[in-house]
């Protein structure tokens, strides 16, 4: 387990034992290599990855439920107009939150954000997303005809009522949160411990965050259920993409996807 401190042999600070340089007088550790550590990661220390985790998790909860409240003393009665607000108020909040928390680690970003690479091959996971997802779909409708699951049908009214702010919050911000969620916070803590663990745990949780199982009818629950395995491959597939080729191409295939689902929507309506 990867959870202990190592000592720098030229100025003798202690330090995460992930860190390949020490942060105090930049000396490589000439045992670095022998741990095998996931080397496209971004690693926080795991205090801030469970803080990630549950800022991005619980955090976007009880944003929510503060957002619903100051609203509801507004008398907004559009359902769609009260889902956008509370979801711009959730997502612009913990953007800001996680900017704050990772402001001194944006050092540890560059190796990955610098360079193309990362964000062709994330492009390149938008179309593995896309076509994963219609591949699912065509073998999933032979067993079972499943509609819109309750997360997809609100956000298709908020693209119709405001696409604009759509492209932003969950084209482009909402995939950015979600990445740092549940890729550079839970993915990375558990890596710690085990990888095979690391990746169970973060597609089951992924799929499950987008999923209404409770207040359902039968049949809504069993069409929750059949819409499952889409998910679960998309958080398998932003699990790899994070995994073998970093942060910024995780994040660029899910900004890809989301910005394909929004784009898909608006002109759909327009055809209308």
């Amino acid at each position: 387990m990867l959870f202990h401190k190592k000592k720098c042999t030229q100025c003798g600070s202690s330090y995460d034992v992930v860190d390949e340089t020490c942060p105090t007088c930049h000396t490589p550790d000439e045992h670095y290599q022998e741990l095998n550590i996931p080397k496209n990661l971004i690693w926080v220390s795991f205090v801030k990855q469970l803080i990630l985790f549950g800022v991005g998790y619980l955090g976007l909860k009880i944003l929510g439920l503060l957002a619903e409240l100051c609203l509801m003393l507004f008398g907004i009665q559009n359902e769609t107009t009260y889902a956008m607000a509370v979801n711009t108020i959730r997502y612009v909040g913990i953007f800001a939150a996680m900017i704050i928390i990772l402001w001194n680690d944006f050092p540890k970003f560059r190796k990955t954000f610098a360079r193309a690479f990362p964000y062709l091959i994330g492009l390149a996971g938008t179309a593995a997303l896309i076509f994963s997802n219609i591949f699912i779909n065509v073998i999933v409708s032979y067993f079972y005809t499943t509609s819109e699951n309750a997360n997809q049908t609100l956000a298709n009214s908020m693209v119709a009522q405001y696409p604009i702010l759509c492209i932003i919050v969950l084209g482009i911000m909402g995939p950015i949160v979600e990445e740092i969620t549940y890729r550079l916070g839970l993915f990375t803590f558990f890596c710690r411990i085990n990888k095979y663990v690391a990746y169970a745990i973060t597609v089951v949780i992924f799929a499950l965050i987008h999923f209404s199982f409770f207040n359902n009818t039968m049949e809504e629950f069993i069409n929750e259920l059949w819409n499952l395995p889409s998910y679960i491959v998309a958080g398998f597939l932003l699990t790899l993409w994070y995994d073998k080729f970093g942060l910024a191409s995780s994040i660029t295939a899910h900004i890809g996807n989301n910005l394909y689902a929004v784009i898909m929507t608006i002109i759909l309506n327009y055809i209308k």
